[in-house]
């Protein structure tokens, strides 16, 4: 790669991972549809696996886990093993516009005031689970079904941040443990990730600022509004490969 990609992905980079620091998710789905042009696809995805396990060794050091609701957990053990069985058997445009549309309109619709309560909450979270676990292997979605059910459930901005941290790093260790397993770690992705790391730092930095100038309700709508963002770059992701 020459200087002006290695730059342009440094601050694709800084940037994501800004987003991922105050909303607790959103950095995967942002960096993969450019880093896939940059790079070959399966080492783009190594990389940014990479890059999410680092910050999650800062979240560690820096923030409490958050290991509650561990319905979703095994919702999304069961619904990573269906992902991996049914991977390449389904439509992966069809299935990535179909969650697209579906998280971005959920989101909108609560922005503006509306919910769905569901009193049976253990079903839910293991459904959105399951959901979220299949459609991370999939499309690489993993993190806003999650933050859409909690948010529809009343859960606090503070609660929903703090989870999804903990969910995304229990996931990406298992995913980073399988990747090393299976060799997909290479001399040049590393080499990339030491290149890229110091953005990180910088992002969590910036991003813990921005943390600290806000309240619970305007982080809230920071959350969904990412989901939004988030969906519509899924859509225009899975959508012009369906076009196309």
């Amino acid at each position: 790669m020459n200087e002006a990609t290695i730059v342009a992905m440094f601050l694709l980079t800084l940037v994501a991972f800004t987003v991922r620091v105050v909303t607790g998710f959103g950095s995967a789905i942002l960096l993969s549809p450019i880093f896939s042009n940059l790079m070959p696809p399966k080492e783009a995805v190594v990389l940014i696996i990479l890059l999410e396990s680092f910050v999650n060794v800062i979240f560690l050091l820096k923030e409490r886990m958050n290991f509650s609701l561990r319905e979703i957990y095994l919702g999304a053990f069961f619904g990573i093993a269906a992902g991996i069985l049914f991977f390449g058997l389904l439509p992966q445009e069809i299935v990535g516009l179909t969650i697209g549309v579906a998280m971005g309109v959920m989101a909108a619709v609560m922005l503006l005031g509306v919910n769905f309560r569901v009193r049976r909450t253990r079903p839910l979270f293991l459904s959105m689970g399951f959901l979220s676990g299949a459609m991370g292997v999939i499309t690489g979605v993993n993190g806003p079904q999650i933050v859409i059910t909690l948010a529809n459930q009343g859960y606090a901005a503070s609660f929903i941040r703090s989870f999804m941290i903990t969910y995304l790093v229990v996931i990406d260790t298992a995913t980073l443990s399988a990747f090393f397993a299976f060799g997909h770690v290479n001399v040049q992705i590393l080499t990339n990730f030491l290149i890229l790391a110091p953005s990180i730092i910088i992002a969590y930095a910036l991003g813990s600022r921005i943390l600290s100038r806000m309240d619970g309700e305007r982080l809230k709508r920071i959350i969904l509004s990412a989901v939004v963002l988030l969906s519509l770059v899924v859509i225009l992701r899975y959508g012009g490969g369906l076009i196309g």
